[in-house]
């Protein structure tokens, strides 16, 4: 295949090293060739990949989850070693995994073709038909699931669609199915969570800025109990953005405001808002504060980010409803 042929667009990305995709256990081998159906149609990869590269903002968490050393990934923003966040650093290290990392938003052919990908995720990203074309002349191709707007799929269905393409889909199972098993038993150990309003809130350009439940940190909250209210997600934009201005400040005297940006200085001076019951009662959970790990891992959305968030988001929130 001639570089030529493929390379288009020119992309940023640095990278650093590189480490072989471990193969499955010979007892565990999966069946190839598999079709994997998404966005862009149908892609059959004939044999079980080992060397995976990521291109979607989170999609290496998934590979990390079923045991799978990606050769190369996507920094979505932290600047942490090898783009790893706390939740997937112990499965990083337990594979001896060294990605090499690209910082683009563009997509570098060059850096891609440069590692000889047998396989391609581009699951968590806005990924274009000509973008997919291209990409599919380097090696097979995987992009987001059909059916949902740009970065709204639900996790389960990410995880099932990268698994399915690695031959991982019994092991992806069993963790999806644990982690359902882990948010049941949280709403009966956290009664005091279940129909309390809540929402995640931001404020940007002199407005608020709510997250609906088309969105993957609001889905996963509500399946804690909270939720957010109809009058609210009645306002929600296509693409899921809920936007508030001053004057409407009042629609925000929720149960609980949970705030992953730091923005906490600047409402403190906006009397608005400060004049609401869930701030006055200190019902604001600023996650920022508290660990900006936190926060990511509520937009990362992977199961190794969600097991993370299991572990220590229900007991603050808690803390927060009862101030």
């Amino acid at each position: 295949m001639k570089r030529r042929e493929i390379l288009g667009l020119a992309g940023a990305g640095l990278v650093t090293s590189a480490f072989p995709a471990r193969p499955t256990a010979a007892n565990d081998k999966p069946d190839f060739p598999v079709t994997v159906r998404h966005r862009h149609g149908e892609t059959v990869i004939i044999a079980e990949p080992r060397r995976v590269v990521c291109l979607g903002l989170n999609d290496q968490d998934f590979v990390y989850a079923v045991g799978i050393s990606p050769l190369g990934v996507t920094e979505w923003w932290g600047k942490r070693p090898y783009a790893t966040w706390p939740w997937a650093e112990p499965a990083r290290l337990n594979l001896g995994a060294e990605p090499q990392v690209t910082g683009s938003r563009y997509l570098d052919y060059e850096w891609i073709l440069s590692l000889e990908p047998d396989l391609i995720l581009a699951v968590y990203l806005d990924l274009d038909e000509r973008a997919y074309r291209k990409l599919s002349r380097i090696a097979p191709v995987v992009a987001a699931p059909a059916g949902y707007p740009a970065w709204s799929a639900p996790w389960d269905e990410q995880f099932a669609l990268i698994a399915r393409a690695l031959g991982r889909s019994s092991d992806a199972t069993v963790m999806t199915n644990g982690i359902g098993r882990r948010i049941e038993r949280i709403r009966v150990d956290y009664p005091a969570l279940m129909g309390r309003s809540a929402a995640l809130a931001d404020f940007r350009e002199g407005q608020f800025v709510l997250w609906s439940n088309r969105t993957a940190p609001t889905r996963f909250i509500e399946q804690l109990g909270l939720n957010v209210p109809a009058s609210l997600e009645a306002l929600a934009s296509p693409a899921g953005w809920i936007h508030i201005s001053l004057e409407h400040a009042e629609l925000l005297d929720l149960d609980l405001l949970i705030w992953p940006n730091d923005v906490r200085g600047p409402l403190d001076d906006i009397a608005v808002f400060t004049s609401l019951a869930v701030y006055k009662q200190g019902r604001c959970l600023w996650l920022s504060e508290e660990d900006i790990s936190l926060s990511a891992a509520l937009w990362f959305q992977s199961p190794l980010s969600i097991t993370y968030l299991l572990d220590r988001l229900p007991p603050l929130i808690l803390d927060t409803l009862r101030r």
